[in-house]
C-alpha cells in the first residue's frame, strides 16, 4: 500500500469515526394514493428558517432517508412535497441521534401523515394533529384551492367580470379556512389546558397570540390570555415568551409624521449603532429574514438603491433572525449597506413598527420622522418608491 493509498484508508476511517459519533437518524414513508415523481423535500429548522437537507423522489410507495444529526443534538424538520409549481403543507417532525421515525400516509395530505416516533416533542405534537386529524385535511385541500388559485392568476385579471370571479373565490376559500383555524384553535387550547408547558406548548401558544392579533374576528382572546398566566415570571423572560407577550399586549407603535422609535442596533462584529446616528439623510429601513423570499429577492434592488441614492439616503437593513441566522443570512448576501439586527427578535423595534409581515419598509425623514411604511416587494417596487421621494420632489 502506497502513501497515498494509506492517506485514502485513514480518512475515510476519520470521516466513519466522526459519523458514528454525531449520529444518524432514519425517516421512512409508506404512502398510497400518492402521484408517482412527486418530490419529497427535507428541511432542517433554524428558528423560523428552513433549509432543504434531502430530496427524494417518490417510486413505487415508499422513501428513506437517512441524515447526520446536527450539533443541536435534536433536529427540527418539516418534510414538504412538490407537485410542480405546488407545495404541500408541512410535515414537523423532531429527530435525534439513532432516531427511526416511521411515516405512513393515505393520500396527498402530508400534514396529517402517520408518524411512529419515540422522540418526546413529537409525541406531543402529534396530540393536537389527532385532535383535529378531519379539520387539518379540510385545511390541507383548502390551502391547495388557494395555491392554485394564485398560480393560475398570478396578476390581476383585465377583464372585469374574470376579476370579480377571482376575488369573490378568493374570498370565499379564505373564509372557509378562517373557520377552520378558529375550529382547530379551541381544540388546540383544550389540548393546552391538560399539558404542562415546555417547548411544544410554547409553540402552540405564539401561533395563538399571532392569531389574535392578526386575524380578523378572533375569538378566543380570554382563553389565551389564561394560558400566557400560567407562565412563571422566568418563563415570560425567554425570547420566546417576549414575542408572545409583543403579540398579546403591543407596545406603543410608531406613525406617520411621528419621530422614529429607535433602540440599541448591532453590526456583525458587536458594535453598537442607532437610528438616530444617520440623520441628515433620508433612512430607508428594511425589516427582513433570511427565511422570507421576498427579502432575499429585493437584496439586489437594495444595492442598486444604495448606490444611486448615496448622497441622499441611507439604506438599513434590520434582520429579525436570531444571531446565528443573521450571520449565515450576511455570509450568502452581499449586503454592502448597513447590516444591523437589535437581537430582539419580534418583541424589538419589529414591533414598534407594526411589522405584522416583512418585508417591511420604513422611510424616514432627514430629521428623523417617519415619512411611509409598507409591506410587501415586487421588482422594481423599491426604485419606483425612491423615484416618488427623491425625484418627483
Amino acid at each position: 500500500m502506497n502513501c497515498k493509498e494509506v492517506i485514502s484508508v485513514v480518512c475515510l476511517l476519520l470521516v466513519s469515526a466522526c459519523m458514528q459519533a454525531q449520529g444518524t437518524y432514519v425517516i421512512e414513508g409508506k404512502v398510497k394514493n400518492v402521484k408517482q415523481g412527486v418530490c419529497l423535500n427535507l428541511f432542517r429548522m433554524e428558528g423560523d428558517v428552513g433549509s432543504s437537507i434531502a430530496i427524494d423522489t417518490l417510486r413505487g410507495d415508499s422513501f428513506r432517508f437517512e441524515i447526520p444529526v446536527s450539533e443541536a443534538g435534536t433536529d427540527r424538520l418539516t418534510l414538504a412535497i412538490r407537485d410542480g409549481n405546488l407545495y404541500s403543507m408541512g410535515l414537523y417532525l423532531w429527530a435525534n441521534s439513532d432516531s427511526y421515525i416511521r411515516l405512513t400516509g393515505e393520500d396527498m395530505n402530508i400534514y396529517t401523515w402517520r408518524v411512529e416516533s419515540e422522540v418526546p416533542q413529537q409525541k406531543i405534537w402529534q396530540l393536537f394533529v389527532d385532535d383535529s386529524r378531519d379539520l387539518w385535511n379540510l385545511k390541507q385541500e383548502n390551502r391547495m384551492e388557494q395555491m392554485r388559485l394564485m398560480r393560475k392568476y398570478p396578476r390581476k385579471p383585465d377583464d372585469a367580470d374574470v376579476l370579480a370571479r377571482v376575488v369573490a373565490l378568493r374570498d370565499s376559500l379564505e373564509k372557509v379556512g378562517d373557520n377552520l383555524d378558529f375550529r382547530i384553535d379551541s381544540n388546540v387550547i383544550v389540548r393546552m389546558r391538560q399539558l404542562p408547558i415546555e417547548e411544544i406548548w410554547m409553540v402552540k401558544l405564539e401561533s395563538l397570540a399571532i392569531a389574535l392579533k392578526y386575524k380578523k374576528g378572533f375569538p378566543f382572546r380570554k382563553e389565551v390570555e389564561e394560558l400566557y398566566a400560567r407562565l412563571s415570571d422566568k418563563q415570560r423572560q425567554t425570547p420566546e415568551a417576549l414575542d408572545i407577550r409583543s403579540y398579546l399586549a403591543p407596545s406603543d407603535t410608531v406613525s406617520i409624521r411621528e419621530k422614529a422609535a429607535d433602540g440599541d442596533l448591532f453590526d456583525l462584529q458587536g458594535n453598537v449603532h442607532h437610528l438616530s446616528d444617520f440623520r441628515g439623510k433620508a433612512v430607508l429601513i428594511d425589516f427582513w429574514s433570511r427565511g422570507c423570499g421576498p427579502c432575499v429577492l429585493a437584496l439586489p434592488e437594495m444595492k442598486e438603491i444604495s448606490k444611486l441614492y448615496a448622497d441622499r439616503l441611507t439604506v438599513v437593513s434590520l434582520s429579525i433572525d436570531d444571531k446565528t441566522n443573521w450571520e449565515i443570512a450576511s455570509r450568502h448576501h452581499d449586503i454592502s449597506w448597513w447590516n444591523l439586527n437589535d437581537l430582539k427578535g419580534k418583541h424589538g423595534l419589529y414591533a414598534k413598527y407594526d411589522a405584522g409581515a416583512i418585508p417591511r419598509y420604513v422611510f424616514l425623514s432627514p430629521e428623523g420622522e417617519v415619512v411611509e411604511m409598507w409591506t410587501g416587494y415586487g421588482k422594481g417596487s423599491l426604485k419606483k418608491k425612491m423615484e416618488e421621494f427623491f425625484d418627483k420632489k
